[in-house]
């Protein structure tokens, strides 16, 4: 039985001037060594998620070197709801300004279209440190989670950080009071909406996770105030846009109290990621990510990418993962520098050499 993803075509994407791969397994691992192009296939996957890759990338930085200024496409053909598709991404440059373009079976479609299809899933020893370090990273990642639950979200998440940036502008040269309240008007009733989606997919987790053994680590998720005490929050939401319409011209707008900003903490026997070890931190992150995964899997197709496989985890957790992965029917996608013998000790699993 084949994969939902079958294949994938690169043309003039980062080191590839031309490269397809084609995938018969469930499980696939990108073996070579450094700099031959393991992660950019993957970050070239993690395009099927709404954004810029897992990478986090400016658009500039995809084109090959030698062809800067060349359209980059990204084709994919997939198997869904047993129905053969494909999917282009195209990259162009016009007026030198890049951007990016999605067609679902030649038909041009917006990116959130996306969610309705694919939920991605990734984790590198980069992704840990942020995930870690960085609370920015960690609310992004969330809200895509949530974005899974609740497609709509994206566009309203979309919508609020345009609205933030307009008033931002207009307290820096205006300053006409009647337009920022309108805009602040419509802040408020997105951002009531984005802290209801928030609360339905976290009391949905929650009971889903009272319910599931964990098969890698044990976790548990911590509400932050605004999504414990919403009206509370709400108010101070409410204040704090009001305020910002006082201030000096050269004051950045208040953020205590924002939607965007309201997620949960992830804790293992009450101990934050900052307080475990190095490997306990790993799977804790891991563990999260494959339950949210199970846990949203539903009619869409799941795809789990872990570049450096052997970086993060040894042979035991490797096979939970992959083991975890195959019994929900994720497709996943590995990457290794390393030099091991691991066919037959994982069924179903393909090995691919990049060179």
């Amino acid at each position: 039985m084949f994969p939902p993803l079958q294949g994938i075509h690169l043309h003039n994407y980062r080191n590839f001037q031309n490269h397809q791969e084609t995938f018969i397994s469930n499980h696939t691992l990108f073996k070579g060594r450094n700099a031959v192009g393991k992660t950019n296939i993957l970050e070239a996957i993690s395009f099927l998620c709404p954004g810029t890759g897992f990478r986090k990338d400016a658009i500039q930085h995809f084109s090959n070197e030698e062809h800067k200024t060349g359209a980059v496409t990204i084709n994919y053909k997939f198997m869904h709801e047993n129905l053969s598709n494909s999917l282009k991404i195209e990259f162009i440059m016009n007026e030198n300004r890049w951007s990016k373009q999605y067609f679902l079976n030649e038909k041009k479609i917006q990116q959130q279209g996306l969610l309705k299809i694919f939920q991605l899933f990734w984790f590198t020893e980069i992704d840990k440190v942020y995930f870690i370090k960085d609370i920015q990273y960690q609310r992004n990642t969330i809200n895509r989670l949530v974005c899974y639950f609740k497609p709509s979200l994206f566009q309203l998440l979309n919508k609020f950080t345009k609205l933030r940036r307009e008033k931002k502008r207009i307290i820096q040269s205006t300053r006409e009071l009647s337009w920022l309240q309108s805009l602040d008007k419509q802040l408020i009733e997105i951002g009531e909406k984005i802290i209801d989606f928030k609360i339905n997919f976290l009391n949905s987790f929650q009971i889903f996770i009272q319910n599931e053994k964990s098969e890698l680590f044990d976790f548990e998720i911590n509400p932050s105030f605004g999504l414990s005490q919403r009206d509370d929050f709400l108010i101070n939401f409410k204040k704090n846009l009001s305020d910002e319409n006082q201030w000096p011209l050269d004051h950045k707008l208040q953020s205590e109290n924002d939607p965007l900003k309201s997620i949960f903490d992830i804790t293992h026997k009450g101990k934050k990621l900052t307080q475990l070890s190095s490997a306990q931190s790993k799977l804790l992150i891991l563990s999260f990510l494959l339950q949210c995964a199970k846990f949203l899997n539903e009619s869409k197709i799941t795809i789990f990418l872990i570049d450096e496989i052997f970086d993060n985890f040894d042979i035991v957790n490797i096979q939970k993962v992959i083991q975890y992965c195959a019994e929900n029917k994720f497709q996943t996608f590995f990457s290794t520098t390393d030099n091991f013998a691991l066919q037959g000790v994982i069924k179903n699993l393909e090995i691919k050499e990049i060179i």
